[in-house]
């Protein structure tokens, strides 16, 4: 008989982000062993979409109780239910009440953000309570069960994958016509231009292109990405790199798209010191395109070694000017740096967790 899996998530299929594109990798591992998943997504319209066998995704529901009902309802129209997961630290108490309703195993998993920050009393009781936890990075992990009364050997770390599109190719003249770019060199940036992202690095880097122009006069920094606070990196980026065009923003770049975008550039930069994981780190790389990550968060799982790029101090300008001026010439990304990233050792990882959670008792109230 299959396993069965009730997943509450933020968002997935007909989302954007970093995450959604996480638990869609995640369930498509698990459906190839022939588990069942129901997703329960706050966000994301997936109408239309055709999704993989064995996965179904309900509508998004949008408010906190609406949402609890609705999980509850599902909950007990779905029994036997083998599996929840939890798919953000603030659903912990609602997945863990669903999971003793139906006697199910209870899998959480963390990213970065949801966990750095403190939680209240019940969330961080309800982490605790979770029959298994995955992280997608060390720094995570270290985090969580420097915060939580967590056994180390429940907390496991399963990284992001990157997708079979995301490989090394000649960089399209077709595209560099297209945005009017010159000879370069190009730095780009991927990421989502939120207010409660500031820590990604973006002003950061406006601030060193004066400087790397003195010394590569056509030097240009492409941003891709949209968000509400891209008023106010446009506004910051003509403050801090007056030259015009020598920062230009790209806006939202589909998923399909931004393979030819990273074989375009000659370095990918984003200085962040809270990123969970940094899957653009990996997308670029997987590309061939170096990369300049910033110390703190997980960035250092995403470049591991000097084959995919160099981590640097976020705050200490003198060093990202440095380390950008260095990288740029070195050469495109060893392919063999990312091949355990790829799909196939993901998908094997997941499906002896799924295994190692269905096998484990599942946990009473009050156990540690």
């Amino acid at each position: 008989m299959a396993i069965r899996v009730l997943a509450l998530v933020g968002d997935c299929y007909g989302a954007r982000g970093g995450i959604a594109r996480y638990n869609r990798d995640l369930f498509e591992a698990l459906a190839l062993g022939g588990t069942e998943i129901q997703v329960l997504p706050r966000l994301g319209d997936a109408t239309g979409a055709v999704l993989p066998p064995g996965i179904r995704q309900q509508p998004a529901i949008a408010g906190r109780l609406r949402f609890s009902l609705a999980a509850l309802w599902a909950a007990w129209r779905a029994r036997p239910v083998d599996v929840v997961f939890c798919g953000h630290a603030y659903m912990a108490p609602l997945a863990w009440l669903l999971a003793r309703l139906v006697g199910a195993h209870y899998w959480l998993q963390a990213h970065g953000a949801d966990i750095w920050r403190d939680r209240p009393d019940s969330e961080r009781r309800a982490i605790e309570a979770a029959d298994q936890v995955t992280t997608v990075s060390r720094a995570t992990r270290r985090i969580l069960l420097g915060r939580t009364n967590l056994a180390p050997e429940r907390v496991r770390v399963l990284p992001n994958t990157v997708g079979e599109q995301f490989m090394p190719g000649p960089p399209s003249a077709a595209l560099r016509a297209r945005l009017g770019l010159g000879d370069g060199p190009i730095l780009l940036t991927v990421g989502r231009l939120a207010s409660e992202e500031r820590y990604k690095g973006h002003e950061q880097v406006f601030a060193a292109v004066p400087a790397l122009r003195a010394i590569f006069p056509g030097l240009v920094h492409l941003v891709a990405g949209e968000g509400d606070d891209r008023a106010r990196l446009q506004a910051r980026a003509a403050e801090l790199s007056p030259v015009p065009g020598s920062v230009r923003f790209l806006g939202f770049v589909p998923d399909e798209e931004l393979p030819e975008l990273y074989r375009l550039a000659d370095l990918f930069v984003m200085p962040s010191s809270e990123e969970g994981f940094g899957i653009v780190y990996l997308e670029a790389a997987a590309c061939g395109l170096r990369v300049v990550g910033g110390a703190g968060g997980g960035g250092g799982d995403a470049i591991p070694d000097a084959r995919v790029g160099l981590i640097v101090d976020p705050l200490d300008q003198a060093a990202l000017i440095d380390t950008i001026k260095r990288s740029l010439g070195q050469g495109r990304v060893d392919p063999a740096a990312i091949e355990p990233y790829r799909r196939p050792h993901f998908v094997t990882a997941a499906r002896l967790l799924l295994a190692r959670v269905k096998g484990r008792p599942c946990r009473k109230r009050g156990e540690s």
